[in-house]
Formats: C-alpha cells, sequence, structure tokens
C-alpha cells in the first residue's frame, strides 16, 4: 500500500495557526487561559495572539491558573 502525505495541507493549516487573532480582549484572553488550564494544555501550545500584549498575557496567565485549580478541585 502507498501512502502519501499531504504538506500542502499541512502548510495551510500551519500559516492558519500563525495569523494573529482579530480583536483579542482582556476577557477572552483569560478565557482561553482557563480552558487551557481545565484541559491540561500547556502555555507553548496556545495561539501566540494571548501573549502579544503585557495585559492580555497577564490575564490569560489569570485565567489559566483558575482553570488548573479547578481541574485539580475535580
Amino acid at each position: 500500500m502507498k501512502r502519501t502525505f499531504d504538506f500542502v495541507g499541512l502548510n495551510t493549516v500551519i500559516s492558519e495557526a500563525f495569523k494573529p487573532l482579530h480583536q483579542v480582549t482582556p476577557a477572552l484572553a483569560r478565557k482561553a487561559g482557563m480552558d487551557a488550564g481545565m484541559k491540561g494544555t500547556t502555555p507553548s501550545n496556545c495561539h501566540h495572539s494571548y501573549f502579544a500584549e503585557e495585559a492580555l498575557e497577564s490575564e490569560w496567565y489569570r485565567g489559566y491558573r483558575m482553570g488548573k485549580q479547578n481541574r485539580e478541585e475535580e
């Protein structure tokens, strides 16, 4: 059986992931951080737009800590 790999599709996915997210607010950053904390996702696997500004990054980590705490309590 012959297998082929879709490099074009992979490059499309990668380029879409590196586009900046539009209108990222501190509330959205906190929610994304909370989701990541509850799912056990590491910060390095999250979208770079949440870390573009210091205010957004601090809100993301605030949500991340809250999400991790909720996951540990369950």
